[in-house]
Formats: structure tokens, sequence, C-alpha cells
């Protein structure tokens, strides 16, 4: 009895202990406005990445005389740090296009774009990041003006504003005239064709789904509805888990089956799922993969680990005997945020993918996929050696800026210190996730290295 006492309290102090720090630390980064960093966990170091084995591109088809053929434009997370908060803070409110910096280009040329917000909208002022991100309306109406069409919402910050603030989020995006897919007000809602989401896109039918694995421990049970969760339960250590076990395969092959029954000709699944700083994937992402491509996908788009892991193609046939190619990028990485100290968080890219359907016989297929590296900048680091500027953070085209420091330099302030950083950033992005989808790279990365 006395040993039990004994432990109890300890389990108190532990618990106690815990709750004190979350609300330091809240205070601390509401208090500011630069805070909220990406955190680097204790002891970690990042495991070896393994140089993907360049595979093919999509398969040859012939020419349809009479096809459609439409791009995709798909991005990673954006991860709502105060301190991007603090960037788009204007004499007229939040505006956030400056920080998307180089992307309209690429949005010119897309016909349908995607991303996933980290982040919930709540009626301000009390803006927050990490832990619980809780960002101004702006947000949704500068991603429209920016050029995107569909928001995920499923993400493990999801319920960060509880489930007022989930709500009021998709109200404030249908508002801006965004579409979003993964979480809900209603069981009616998510129960109306599985929460799957449609949209025609020059004449090419595209079904959406979205998963994340949780929610940060925040509780959904009396409305499970609201987010579309993929574990069963709380995986506890990551290390000592059987993933068979709690991944719901039962809900989603029953979405998957919904979905295909809608008659889409392209399936696009967004995960939130992985170990984040790993630039590999965990052999549960491998295999929920395979099962979603089984299953029906046909491309695969996962976040949460706040860099990039490699991309895939899969020649294949489905479960409905369909042969196709199956692409997966594992993480795209955070798409904006405010990188912190963990090396490479401030690097991304927009996955471009081409989708040709021919007209007569009904098939829809991939025919390109490539990607466009972007670099999160932060002129505070001191190694930069950049100071009295207007601006500190800011999402540049990787291949533009590295271009131009040969001229007049981007926005005229690279230093060769920023320089030789881009550099190192376009070799590493290059070795995650191939060089040949690069729609830039015609050389080796030995030729552009600083």
């Amino acid at each position: 009895m006395k040993k039990a006492l004994q432990l109890l309290s300890i389990i108190l102090i532990i618990a106690l202990c815990g709750l004190l720090g979350y609300i330091v630390w809240g205070n601390l980064e509401a208090s500011n406005p630069n805070a909220g960093v990406t955190p680097t966990p204790d002891n970690w170091t990042p495991p070896p990445i393994v140089t993907p084995i360049p595979t093919p591109g999509p398969t040859p088809r012939p020419n349809a005389e009479n096809a459609s053929v439409i791009n995709l434009a798909l991005v990673g997370d954006l991860v709502m740090h105060t301190g991007l908060n603090a960037e788009a803070l204007t004499d007229n409110g939040y505006n956030y296009l400056n920080v998307f910096g180089g992307l309209a280009p690429y949005f010119q040329e897309a016909d349908f774009a995607a991303a996933t917000m980290q982040t919930t909208l709540v009626q301000g002022p009390d803006y927050s990041g990490y832990p619980e991100f809780r960002s101004p309306d702006a947000l949704a109406y500068s991603l429209r003006d920016a050029g995107f069409d569909l928001v995920n919402t499923a993400t493990d910050h999801a319920m960060d504003s509880y489930k007022g603030g989930a709500e009021r989020t998709l109200a404030i995006l249908e508002d801006a005239g965004l579409q979003h897919v993964g979480t809900y007000r209603s069981n009616a809602e998510r129960n109306n064709q599985n929460g799957i989401k449609i949209a025609e896109v020059g004449g090419i039918k595209i079904a959406f789904l979205a998963y994340t694995f949780g929610t940060n421990g925040i509780p959904i049970t009396e409305f499970d509805y609201i987010t579309n969760v993929f574990f069963k339960d709380n995986p506890g250590d990551p290390s000592d888990i059987d993933y068979n076990k709690i991944i719901d395969y039962d809900k989603i092959k029953n979405d998957m089956e919904a979905a295909n029954a809608l008659e889409p000709d392209i399936i696009v699944t967004f995960l939130h799922w992985g170990t984040e700083y790993y630039e590999e994937p965990m052999d549960y992402q491998r295999e929920l993969a395979d099962f979603l491509l089984y299953e029906g996908a046909d491309i695969i788009v996962g976040g949460h680990p706040h860099v990039l892991e490699p991309m895939e193609m899969r020649e294949m046939t489905d479960r409905y005997g369909r042969e196709k190619t199956g692409l997966i990028a594992y993480s795209l990485g955070n798409f904006i945020s405010c990188p912190g100290t963990v090396d490479f968080t401030n690097l991304t890219a927009l996955l471009r993918v081409e989708i040709e359907k021919n007209i007569d016989t009904g098939e829809a297929y991939i025919t390109g996929v490539k990607y466009a590296p972007f670099f999160m900048v932060d002129l505070m680091k001191e190694e930069y050696g950049i100071a009295d500027q207007d601006w500190r953070y800011k999402l540049w085209d990787l291949h533009a800026a590295i271009t131009s420091y040969e001229t007049e330099g981007y926005d005229g302030l690279i230093t060769e210190s920023l320089y030789n950083a881009m550099c190192n950033g376009l070799t590493r992005t290059h070795t995650v996730l191939g060089a040949q989808y690069d729609m830039f790279h015609t050389g080796s990365d030995a030729e552009i290295s600083g």
C-alpha cells in the first residue's frame, strides 16, 4: 500500500510539472510574436537517409487524339508559427502573400492547387503558434488569393481550438471560396460521401480524402466525426507498436470503396503520418501506402515530419484490375514555417502532377511528375550576415534565388553564406526526392554546389 501511494505521488508530480511547462510555454509563445519556431527534440540526431533508387516515370501511353490534360500543384504543411503572423501584419490587418514569395509563377501553370493547413482560424487577437496553432482569418483569404483551391485540414493540430474552433475554421475557408477535406461539423457532413471531396477540373473528376494519425491528445470521442483519424488507439512508444493493430484499415477501406463508387478519374489521399524530423518513411507508412494504392488511390501526399521524405512511383494493378502508375510523396516538408534549429526544416517542394484523360476510352492516368524546390528564408539567422530588412520570413524559389546570386542578387540581399546554404539545400532536396524529378535540374549537384 505504501509503495502504491508513493507511485501515485510520483505520477501526480510528473503530470503537474508537464501541465505547468505547457502553460509557461504557451504564455511565452503568445507574448513573443517571433516565438514558436520548430522545436528541437532532446537528444535528436538525424537518421541516415537512403538515396532513392531512380524510379521510372509514368508508364508511356500513346497520345490520345481526344484528351483532357490538367496539372495539379500539391504542397506540404503550412505550419503557422507566430513569426509568420508577425511577418504578415500590416497597417490594414494580416496578409500572407509576401510570405508565399516566389509561388505565383507555378500557380499560373496549375489547374488546381491544394495544401495542408496546420492551424485553426480564430477570431483574434489571441493568436498563437506551437503548441496550439491559432491563426487569423486572413490566412484563408491569402491562400485563395495566392491561387489555392483546396485545403486539407486533417492534421494533428486540427483540434487546437477545440470543437468550436474546428467548426469555425471550415466556415472561414468556405467564406474564402476554398474547398476543404479532412474535418467535418457533423455526422451528416462526414457521412456524406464518406467525407470525400469531389472536384471537377478540366473535365477530369478528382476525389480527395484526408487522414491524420491523431489530435495530439485532445479528445474527440464524443464527436469522432470531426477529424479523420486513422489510428484507433494512442500509439504510445513508437519503438514498441504493432501498427497493424492500431491502424483503422476497416475505416480506410470503407472510405476507399465509397470513393471508387463515385467513379472518379483520379483519387488523391492526404496523410498526416510518420515521425518528426525523419527523412525516411517508417515501415507502417510504406505498408499503408501499399494498401491505399491497392484500394484505388492514385496519388498519396504526406506531411507531419517537417522535412522532406522520398517520392516513389509504382507500376501496379489495383483491386479493381486497373493497371496504373501510383505516386507516393511520403512528406513534402513544411511548406511555410519558422524554420528551427533542426537541419533542413527550411526545405520544401511544390509537386506538379500532370494527368491526362482519354475522352474516348474514359481512362485517366498520370503522365508527368515534377517538383520545384523551395527554401524558407529566415533573415535573422546570424550565419547569413543580413540585417536591416523590412521582412524576416519568405518562401524563395530555390533555383531562381541561386541563379540570381550570379547577377544582381535575389531581392538584392543574398550573401555568400546564404547562397551556400541554398546550394546545400538544393543538393539535399535532390538526395531525398531524386534529382530526376526536379523540373529545372539538368546537371550534377557538383555543378551547382557553392
